[in-house]
């Protein structure tokens, strides 16, 4: 079906917009939507603007009002033929009466967030309008997640195709995984919520089964058994000892950004996909320059140039000396200095050059991967952040201050790749290069800081 519609919107030209809509609108519908390869021909119409035969800025307005008129409509369905429709039609999908009653119940509760979310996941995306119109949730809440989502939903996935160019159909497989993959992070993420929830109303009762189930014989003879590696975990998961959850969480983290960076190091090495996304990614900034913008984008990438970088760690040092904070101004003197050589030392060991362009926004000889300036930033905020979150202790404090350095991490990357000086795998490898030696430094320092003062027979 999605080879028919393909060769179909290749002859209709501009009269494609309207068959893009269409989809983009019924894959939302109720039922509908589970059969309406809509996603596909997204995917698929990013690529017919990379070949020019669209114009990629209305695509995505008429992808992304197509998403959000297609929620609208599954909400009105709920909203009009209601329960018995789910009940005639719901268990051929799975939907029982018992999880009906229980989305009413999810929706009162979380509908906003899951209108949104339902728009990236590819069997929720039919489903999610008509449950909320069917919950009885306010149009007037449900309209400006849904817009929210399927704005975001349209401009991710008619970018995806138009990067990829030819490569769409190994991009439509990578987003059935993809789609697949963030249904189970969601729904296990709410199951965790619920449990949460239930948890906190029942802590009593649980209490008394966890006492009498560690007490059953077969249980305790276990326990003794394993003594040993029962004890090696809960000091592992303990926040208290400088051998506890610190240390596991941070050689997750550094784990995880190492192989980031490994990845993306491997792929720019042997010419693999990325590098063709790298490319067009490139060329989109560079055809969408603007003067101003331009100069607000060089404002910005010059503020984070090496030497106000240093100027502004050098600053941040003289204070914490001045107030004899010496455990932060150690770990910014570790962090950052030496986390930039290390990306000088990266650019000589890779010798990528940078993009070229016949009219260059910004010309520079060095080397490019990884970007010194997006690590530097990292390295930068991310030990400034540290630094504030350990001292703040109200919540929604520290969630705004990790938010902002992420923030102007992201527009650091944004303004390298927007003025043609670094590609994306640059940046991303930057920031993968800078959260493991930023996890690193205060991992090790933190470990060997409270070992001294705990002493070494403490864990």
């Amino acid at each position: 079906m999605l080879q028919h519609l393909i060769a179909w919107l290749g002859r209709l030209g501009q009269w494609g917009y309207l068959v893009i809509f269409l989809g983009a609108m019924l894959e939302s519908a109720a039922f509908i939507g589970l059969v309406i390869p809509g996603e596909s021909l997204v995917l698929v119409a990013g690529f017919f603007a990379a070949q020019g035969l669209l114009d990629l800025d209305v695509l995505m307005a008429v992808v992304a009002l197509g998403a959000a008129v297609g929620d609208s409509l599954g909400y009105e369905m709920g909203r009009w033929m209601g329960r018995p429709a789910l009940v005639r039609y719901g268990g051929r999908l799975g939907l029982t009466d018992t999880r009906i009653h229980r989305a009413d119940e999810f929706f009162a509760r979380h509908g906003r967030k899951a209108v949104f979310l339902g728009r990236f996941v590819g069997f929720a995306r039919a489903l999610v309008p008509f449950l909320a119109g069917l919950s009885r949730m306010a149009y007037r809440k449900f309209l400006p997640y849904n817009v929210a989502g399927a704005v975001l939903w349209a401009s991710a996935v008619t970018l995806l195709g138009y990067f990829l160019g030819a490569g769409w159909q190994a991009a439509e497989r990578w987003m059935g995984r993809a789609s697949t993959l963030l249904g189970g992070i969601v729904v296990f993420a709410l199951l965790l919520v619920w449990l949460w929830r239930w948890a906190a109303h029942h802590e009593a009762f649980i209490k008394h089964a966890w006492n009498g189930f560690i007490q059953r014989p077969r249980v305790h003879a276990l326990r003794v058994r394993f003594a040993s590696q029962i004890a090696f975990i809960q000091a592992r998961l303990s926040p208290r000892g400088y051998l506890g959850l610190q240390l596991t969480t941070g050689a997750l983290v550094l784990t995880g950004a190492s192989w980031l960076f490994g990845g993306i190091a491997e792929d720019v090495v042997s010419g693999d996909p990325l590098t063709l996304v790298d490319w067009r990614v490139a060329q989109w900034f560079h055809a969408h320059t603007a003067p101003r913008l331009t100069q607000a984008m060089l404002a910005v990438t010059h503020i984070h140039d090496p030497i106000p970088v240093t100027v502004a760690a050098m600053l941040v040092a003289v204070y914490l000396a001045w107030k004899r904070v010496w455990y932060w101004l150690i770990a910014l003197s570790v962090t950052v200095p030496f986390g930039m050589l290390l990306n000088v030392l990266m650019k000589y060991a890779f010798h990528r050059a940078r993009p070229s362009f016949d009219v260059p926004l910004l010309v520079l000889t060095s080397y490019s991967f990884p970007s010194g300036h997006v690590a530097g930033a990292t390295l930068f905020y991310g030990v400034v952040a540290a630094m504030l979150v350990a001292k703040i202790k109200a919540w929604r404090w520290r969630v705004t201050i990790v938010l902002a350095a992420i923030t102007l991490v992201v527009l650091v990357a944004l303004t390298r790749m927007y003025l043609g000086v670094h590609y994306l795998s640059d940046v991303l490898a930057a920031f993968a290069e800078g959260v493991a030696w930023l996890t690193l430094c205060l991992t090790g320092l933190h470990t060997y800081w409270v070992h001294r003062l705990s002493g070494p027979g403490q864990k």
